[in-house]
This record gives C-alpha cells, structure tokens and sequence, in this order.
C-alpha cells in the first residue's frame, strides 16, 4: 500500500467515527425529548423527529397540542456523508489518472527489481 492510501484510510476511519458521534447524538436529542419529565408525566408528552432537506435539517417535538420547531441548521451526517464521497472520488480518479498517465508515457507501473 502506497502512503496515499494509507492516508485516505486514516481520514476515512477519523470522518466515520465522526459519523458515529454526530447519529448517537442526534438519538440522544430524541430520547431525551421523549423522556416523560417528573413535573408533568401525563400532560408533557412529546413526539420528537428531525425533519431533513438537502444539508439541512429541523427538530420538531409535537404534544399536548403544541408544535415546538427549531431552527433550521446543518445537517452533519449528510455534510460528512458528502465529504467522505468527495475524498474518495478524488483518490479514486487521481489513482486511474496517474496509472493512464503511466502507460501513455509506457513507464512500468512499478519498477522491476534490479539484481546486482
């Protein structure tokens, strides 16, 4: 493995376990707003979702005949999602471009062992 590879992979590993820590907290937002409170178990009960869009998204939380919405912010699963497809295109079409770049010039795409 060439040393770029090996640095695509570290990125790689490092934005999935960002991916990991922003979707446990997001389950973590809607648990918690789930979660019945001590002060009122039977009138506060919410029903809490994320509502999606192209790199955004919105919080709402419905219950007791009020709709509490939040302000609409970015969606980082999706933005990592697009930055991982991003990173990995370019590695992938800059390894395909030096290899054609290789047999167009006719160099061997390793070098053959020398033998003394």
């Amino acid at each position: 493995m060439n040393r770029t590879a090996i640095s695509l992979l570290v990125v790689d590993a490092l934005l999935l376990v960002a991916e990991f820590y922003v979707i446990m907290d997001l389950q973590w937002r809607t648990a918690y707003a789930a979660t019945v409170r001590d002060v009122c178990p039977q009138a506060c009960r919410y029903t809490p979702s994320f509502s999606y869009n192209v790199l955004t998204q919105y919080f709402t939380m419905s219950g007791n005949g009020v709709n509490l919405t939040s302000p609409i912010t970015l969606d980082w699963v999706q933005v990592i999602t697009l930055v991982l497809i991003v990173i990995n295109g370019w590695f992938a079409y800059s390894t395909l471009k030096k290899r054609r770049d290789d047999r167009a010039v006719g160099a061997p795409a390793t070098a053959p062992p020398t033998v003394r």
